[in-house]
C-alpha cells in the first residue's frame, strides 16, 4: 500500500512542476525557470537553477511559454508580444485574433480597441475573437480533460490493488 502512495506522491509532484516559465530551443532543449524581458533580439531567461538571467538570441528559440499559459514567442505561429507600432499595423482580423492569444485568462468579454471605430469594424473583429477564444478555450480544456482521466486512472489502479491487496489477507 506505501508503494502506491509513494506513487501518487511522485506523480503529483511531476504535475505540479508548472511554476515556472517554459523556453524551448530550435534543437529541442528545455528549460524551465524565469522569463524576465525582450530587448531586440535578445530573451533573457533564468534557468531555475541558475543565479542570474542569461541572454539567449530569438533565432535559437523554438517557443517561450509562460507559466500562465501565455505564449510569448513561438516560430509555428507568430510573436505575441507586439510593439504598439506592430499592433497598429494588423489589421481588425489580425488585432483580434492577437487579443484573444495573448490575454491571460480565457475572458468572452470583449473589450474592442480604441482604433476600431465603425460598426463592421466592430462586428469583425467580435467574430475573429470569438472564433480565437473558442480555439483556446477548447484547447486548454482538452489537456484539463485529459488529465482528470490520468488522476482517475491511477486513483482507480490504487485502490483496486489496495482492495486486492486487503482481499489476500482475508483468506
Amino acid at each position: 500500500m506505501r508503494r502506491y502512495i509513494v506513487l501518487l506522491l511522485i506523480t503529483g509532484i511531476a504535475w505540479a512542476q508548472t511554476d515556472f516559465d517554459k523556453l524551448v530551443l530550435k534543437d529541442g532543449t528545455t528549460f524551465l525557470g524565469e522569463y524576465s524581458k525582450i530587448e531586440g533580439e535578445m530573451v533573457y531567461f533564468k534557468h531555475q537553477n541558475a543565479f542570474d538571467f542569461i541572454p539567449v538570441f530569438v533565432k535559437r528559440i523554438e517557443r517561450l511559454e509562460l507559466k500562465d499559459g501565455r505564449i510569448l514567442y513561438d516560430v509555428s505561429n507568430v510573436k505575441y508580444s507586439l510593439s504598439a507600432e506592430e499592433y497598429q499595423k494588423l489589421s481588425t482580423k489580425e488585432k483580434a485574433i492577437y487579443d484573444a492569444k495573448s490575454k491571460k485568462f480565457l475572458n468572452k468579454k470583449i473589450y474592442f480597441p480604441k482604433s476600431i471605430l465603425t460598426d463592421s469594424e466592430k462586428e469583425i473583429y467580435e467574430q475573429a475573437y470569438s472564433k480565437a477564444l473558442l480555439k483556446r478555450t477548447l484547447k486548454y480544456s482538452a489537456g484539463i480533460t485529459i488529465i482528470t482521466i490520468i488522476t482517475g486512472a491511477v486513483i482507480f489502479v490504487i485502490y483496486i490493488a489496495a482492495l486486492s491487496q486487503s482481499m489476500r489477507g482475508w483468506t
